[in-house]
């Protein structure tokens, strides 16, 4: 009899053990670690999160942390009371597997973003001339363009913001779906005159600005917003999509 008391003790302390106060009204738990995410659910100012592990995602106020609760949604770690700036629980490994795609074959737009999302929870620092891992430990380039072909599965160590048309089609602004590409490509746009980012969502329904992933010098890999029509110089940023989608 005891020792069952001791044992549900136990177990009753282990549950709340990754408990932390809220310290914000209406706090959004979001499907992934971005404020472009939807909301699953919200929590009150001084309401006790259960946090089952962490990973990182957009930045809040200069922290990158994002505490995965268990309602299985996502809330930015800057508004939860942790008593550190750094993790205090298991690493959620970025929410990305390997995928089902083939190294160059057909890919679905969700494992496009999963890919994209690999590099940016890691924050992989910009460089046109270093490389790091994708999800089955392939490398390739740490630029714009190397990001978005490890993004697409497409040819290691990444195609140049030149060449990535060779692979895709040129669509239009309205058509733009997750998993498509925006950037200044194509011939003249090699080096500082090129720039290409994954497209992840619109930010409204007005159609004029977008939620990136992308590599950018200064930055690394990262969360960000850009507006329709952005430019490069005198090149301005197009849609394309890769060839070997799937829909």
């Amino acid at each position: 009899m005891q020792l069952t008391n001791l044992l549900m003790t136990v177990a009753a302390t282990l549950s709340v053990a990754n408990a932390y106060k809220v310290t914000t009204d209406g706090l959004n738990c979001r499907k992934g670690a971005s404020t472009s995410d939807a909301s699953v659910t919200t929590y009150d100012n001084g309401e006790d999160v259960n946090i089952t592990c962490q990973t990182n995602g957009e930045d809040i106020q200069g922290n990158t942390i994002w505490d995965k609760t268990d309602d299985g949604c996502y809330v930015a770690d800057f508004y939860v009371n942790t008593g550190s700036d750094s993790m205090v629980t298991k690493d959620c490994d970025g929410g990305s597997d390997s995928g089902s795609s083939s190294y160059q074959g057909e890919i679905s737009r969700k494992e496009i973003l999963e890919r994209g999302e690999y590099w940016v929870s890691r924050h992989v620092p910009y460089s046109m001339s270093a490389y790091y891992p994708d999800p089955d430990g392939r490398k390739y380039r740490t630029d714009c363009s190397g990001f978005v072909s490890m993004a697409l599965h497409a040819s290691a160590p990444g195609l140049n913001t030149v060449s990535l048309p060779e692979i895709a089609k040129s669509i239009e602004w309205d058509d733009l779906k997750e998993g498509d590409f925006v950037g200044t490509l194509g011939s003249g746009t090699g080096g500082a005159d090129g720039h290409v980012t994954l497209f992840k969502s619109w930010t409204d329904s007005s159609k004029k600005e977008y939620n990136t992933l992308e590599c950018q010098g200064g930055n690394g890999c990262v969360y960000d917003k850009r507006e329709v029509g952005w430019k490069v110089g005198s090149h301005t940023a197009k849609p394309y999509r890769y060839e070997k989608v799937k829909d």
